[in-house]
């Protein structure tokens, strides 16, 4: 019996690890979806898409894969690589709507305090150069920062600060889908 309720323990606390996720945030002018799930290419990756709308009527979806890995020195670190693909219906820059899109080459840092493994700092940085931007884009580029807590191994909530622009070629203005502060929650199940 004892063997039992171990071995279902181990395989409860193993599904958490490798739990798909829904993420939402919003900000006063703009709300993000984002899922996720695990992708198993290398280490801890997972594969996401997200879908960010602002009250300007710009939309950005975007999809890629993330692949984190513990720093065993440092307790709590863990590091990221990335790419995704982005791509964006601007509203504002031009008489005409404009769509441009990217391929974004990025990271993480991540750092769990070790005290209390329920808080932690996220930092994340994507670009895309003007080689692999499109449509009447010069280059994308996104820093986002957020504090977390977990509620439970399976919700944590988050306050944060995300900049998210197309920076465009032809004298167009830069599109700024997002330049503020959010908040959000993750639910894995």
């Amino acid at each position: 019996m004892v063997r039992r309720l171990f071995a279902a323990s181990l395989l409860l606390g193993s599904s958490v690890a490798v739990a798909d996720t829904a993420d939402i945030n919003v900000g006063n002018k703009v709300a993000q979806f984002k899922y996720g799930m695990p992708s198993g290419i290398a280490g801890k990756s997972s594969l996401f898409a997200s879908f960010l709308y602002n009250n300007d009527n710009d939309a950005l979806v975007d999809a890629g894969l993330l692949v984190l890995n513990e720093e065993g020195s440092v307790p709590g670190l863990s590091l990221g690589v990335g790419a995704k693909a982005v791509a964006a219906s601007l509203n504002k820059v031009a008489p005409s709507r404009k769509f441009v899109s990217g391929v974004a080459l990025g990271g993480q840092v991540r750092y769990e305090v070790p005290a209390d493994r329920r808080f932690a700092v996220v930092g994340e940085f994507h670009y895309a150069p003007s080689i692999i931007s499109f449509g009447d884009a010069d280059h994308f580029s996104q820093v986002a920062v957020r504090g977390e807590f977990s509620l439970s191994p399976l919700t944590q909530v988050y306050v944060g600060f995300r900049d998210s622009k197309f920076n465009l070629d032809k004298g167009l203005p830069t599109a700024d889908l997002e330049n503020g502060a959010h908040i959000g929650v993750r639910l894995s199940f």
